[in-house]
């Protein structure tokens, strides 16, 4: 069967150089999503400032989200023609317009650093997998998948946790402003240390048009793309909307929401790691993947429908296992794939990243526009919740590429 792939890269020798690499790769992911999700609280306020509807205060969410559906494929071009390293140097550069953004005097200020911080977030995101497979050895990329799929999430959860109580403490604008002067202290660390390693040199020889078109042909690709959109669409929609849900609908405080929010991140960061180790230690990919996503489709919804703090804390520690726990064995998935390279796999990242957020870019938008429309987000909850069999879709129509193939 022909995937469109060529040659399997040579497996890189461990050096402990790697670890540095990965610090600053996982540090700077995660800061960017403290900066993502730190306006969550806050739409009320901004809605209230600029006398936003509740579908353009979801923008401010989905502004970072528009920035990753043609970013990820200009990453893979960079991977290709310029090497990692300076692609993740002018990605991490752009997560730091995050600096401007409280101090924007309008909504279309606002909105356009978002963008940038988003532009910024989809190039580190696209490379990450390429710069795991340059510098760590086969066996240790599951383990590293697991943790490096929770970088953002770590980020998120950071922010829903503590953003609120530190602007009660030390005010809005310093708190978000605090989180861009970490970004830009990373960038500056990157652009000191970081470095490309391995086949990547040999990968820029070849002209990234027909690399691109060998990926887009391969069937692989798109259910990589296809499975994610799904589960990323509702992740954002409950990041972005369940503090307020909980506010109307509960008569939670803004704090509590998040916290309740948050919790799901929380308990998906060990449970992305675990899946990393599962991934190793199994040998298969595909059964944690569609199994994932059937219990995702059914713990997302006791997040909405119950009113109960018990059982609303209970759907959320069931999601956030669910959510997170596929991530490594999907993305080991992809860098196991027939004539995987670096500088390839930034392509296919490209195009997974690309595609999904397509769909997941109008997601909070669209649930705030069901809420005007409606006067309640369920209706949207239901339908990002739903859309998340296209993950346990994925996990059956990709091979197995581990070493126990399922029958």
């Amino acid at each position: 069967m022909s995937s469109g792939f060529s040659e399997q890269a040579p497996a890189p020798t461990p050096a402990p150089y790697r670890f540095l690499i990965e610090a600053l790769l996982f540090l700077s992911y995660l800061v960017f999503g403290l900066s993502w999700i730190g306006y969550s609280p806050f739409l009320g306020n901004f809605q209230a400032r600029y006398a936003l509807s509740h579908g353009q205060a979801g923008l401010l969410i989905s502004a970072v989200s528009f920035a990753k559906i043609f970013v990820p494929f200009l990453a893979g071009w960079l991977a290709v023609r310029f090497g990692i390293k300076r692609g993740l140097l002018l990605g991490m550069a752009c997560i730091c317009a995050s600096l401007l953004t409280p101090f924007a005097t309008d909504y279309v200020l606002v909105l356009a650093s978002r963008f940038v911080l988003g532009m910024g977030g989809a190039v580190v995101v696209t490379l990450f997998g390429p710069a795991v497979l340059q510098w760590f050895p086969p066996k240790e990329r599951p383990v590293v998948n697991g943790i490096n799929g929770v970088a953002v999430n770590a980020g998120i959860t950071l922010s829903l946790f503590i953003t609120v109580p530190l602007a009660e403490r030390l005010g809005r604008t310093e708190t978000l402003a605090g989180y861009a002067l970490v970004s830009v202290a990373l960038t500056l660390g990157w652009w000191i240390f970081g470095r490309d390693r391995g086949p990547t040199k040999a990968a820029q020889a070849a002209g990234p048009s027909e690399r691109y078109s060998d990926v887009l042909r391969a069937k692989e690709t798109w259910f990589l793309a296809i499975g994610f959109a799904g589960p990323l669409s509702l992740y954002l929609v409950f990041n972005t909307w369940l503090p307020t849900f909980y506010k109307e609908a509960l008569g939670l405080s803004l704090a509590q929401g998040s916290q309740l929010a948050g919790l799901a991140n929380l308990v998906g960061i060990p449970a992305a790691i675990v899946g990393g180790f599962l991934t190793r230690r199994s040998g298969v990919r595909r059964p944690w993947i569609w199994g994932a996503g059937m219990a995702v489709c059914v713990s997302s919804f006791g997040l909405f429908l119950g009113r109960d703090v018990t059982w609303l804390t209970v759907s959320a520690v069931v999601y956030g296992i669910s959510i997170f726990i596929w991530v490594s064995p999907l993305t080991t998935l992809a860098m196991e794939l027939p004539g995987m390279t670096p500088a390839r796999l930034g392509m296919v990242m490209g195009v997974f990243f690309g595609g999904s957020y397509i769909v997941a870019f109008f997601a909070p938008v669209l649930t705030g526009m069901i809420r005007d429309a409606t006067g309640s987000f369920v209706p949207g909850f239901v339908l990002f919740a739903l859309s998340c069999w296209t993950l346990v879709a994925a996990g059956f129509l990709l091979p197995e590429t581990g070493s126990r193939p399922v029958p």
